[in-house]
C-alpha cells in the first residue's frame, strides 16, 4: 500500500550486491584461488575443461533473484593470474524491473587480466522491462599476451507484452586499458522516449543488438578478415540479421550485429567465437550449455 502523500515519498534503499573472485594456476590447472559473493550472487558451479596447453576452468555464476530491481548495485569483480584461462557465463537472461521512482539499475563488471590470461565472458542475454532505467559500467585491464573475449546481446523487452522499447533509459560503457593505457572506450546510451531508435544510425528497423568483441594485443587485420570469413561461410546464418566486422584503434576487434530475436544473434557471435578461438587461441570451439543448441540448422 502506498503511504499517504503527507508522508511524503519512502527513500529509495540502493542494495548492493557483490561478485569478487581470482583464478590461479594450481597444479598445472587454471582453480579458483579465491572468492566472495554476497546475496543474491554467487558460484553456482565450476567446471574443468580442455587438456594440455588448453586446460581451462568454466564458472557458471547465479543470481537468485528475479532481476535487477530498481536501487539494485551488481559488482563482478574477476582477477585473472598469469596463464590462467577462464570462461565464465551465467544460467538466465538478466532481467532488469521497472524503475518507477526516478533511480536505476546499476551493472559494474572489472576485469583484470595477467600475462597470457585469457577470459571468455560470454553471459546471457540482457532484457529490459518497461520504464526500466539501467546503467552498465565494464573496465577491462590487458597485460602482455593476455586475450578477452565478450559477448553482449541487448533485448529491448519482453515483445509479446508489446514492450518494445517501452524501457525508460540504457546506458552502457566499456573502457579497455593495455599495461595503463587507454586503447578502447565505447558508450551507448538510449532514451526511446526522447529518440527516435527506428532511425538509420540507431536500430533502424531492427529491435535486438549484439556486440562480440575480443581485446588483445596479439589481434591482427587478418583476423579481422578470418572473422568476417567465417560469418560469411555460416551453414545456417539466420534470416534478417545485418553485422560487421571492424578493427579498433589498437588491441580490438568488434563484431556490430542487429537482428529481431535474440537467439539469432547468439548464433552469429558463436560463429565469431568460433574463429578466434581457433586463430588467436589454437583451441576447438566450446560447447558447453547452452552453445549446443545454437549449432541447430533452423531458421
Amino acid at each position: 500500500m502506498r503511504p499517504p502523500s503527507s508522508l511524503g515519498a519512502i527513500p529509495l534503499i540502493e542494495r548492493l550486491s557483490e561478485l569478487r573472485a581470482t583464478v590461479g594456476i594450481i597444479n598445472g590447472r587454471p582453480e579458483l584461488i579465491s572468492r566472495y559473493h554476497t546475496s543474491p550472487l554467487k558460484i553456482a558451479k565450476t567446471f574443468p575443461l580442455g587438456s594440455g596447453n588448453g586446460k581451462q576452468l568454466a564458472v557458471l555464476q547465479m543470481d537468485g533473484s528475479p532481476g535487477l530491481l530498481e536501487g539494485d548495485r551488481y559488482v563482478f569483480d574477476w582477477e585473472l593470474r598469469e596463464g590462467a584461462r577462464l570462461y565464465a557465463t551465467n544460467q538466465a537472461y538478466t532481467r532488469v524491473h521497472p524503475c518507477e521512482s526516478g533511480s536505476d539499475s546499476r551493472l559494474y563488471q572489472r576485469f583484470m587480466l595477467g600475462p597470457e590470461a585469457i577470459l571468455e565472458w560470454m553471459p546471457e542475454p540482457i532484457m529490459l522491462f518497461r520504464n526500466a532505467r539501467f546503467v552498465s559500467e565494464t573496465e577491462i585491464d590487458l597485460a602482455d599476451g593476455s586475450i578477452c573475449v565478450v559477448g553482449d546481446i541487448f533485448c529491448p523487452g519482453r515483445l509479446s507484452r508489446g514492450e518494445a522499447f517501452s524501457f525508460h533509459s540504457y546506458d552502457s560503457k566499456i573502457t579497455v586499458m593495455y599495461k595503463g593505457e587507454l586503447v578502447h572506450y565505447q558508450r551507448q546510451k538510449w532514451e526511446p522516449a526522447r529518440m527516435q531508435v527506428d532511425n538509420v544510425g540507431c536500430f533502424g528497423g531492427y529491435t535486438h543488438m549484439g556486440i562480440f568483441s575480443v581485446f588483445s594485443d596479439r589481434v591482427t587485420s587478418d583476423l579481422v578478415v578470418r572473422i568476417r570469413e567465417a560469418l560469411e561461410s555460416m551453414e545456417a546464418i539466420p534470416d534478417g540479421v545485418s553485422w560487421g566486422v571492424a578493427r579498433t584503434a589498437k588491441c580490438g576487434i568488434v563484431v556490430q550485429m542487429a537482428g529481431h530475436a535474440a537467439w539469432k544473434l547468439q548464433r552469429l557471435t558463436l560463429a565469431a567465437w568460433d574463429c578466434v578461438r581457433l586463430q588467436l587461441m589454437d583451441q576447438p570451439p566450446l560447447r558447453f550449455l547452452k552453445e549446443a543448441w545454437m549449432t541447430r540448422s533452423n531458421k
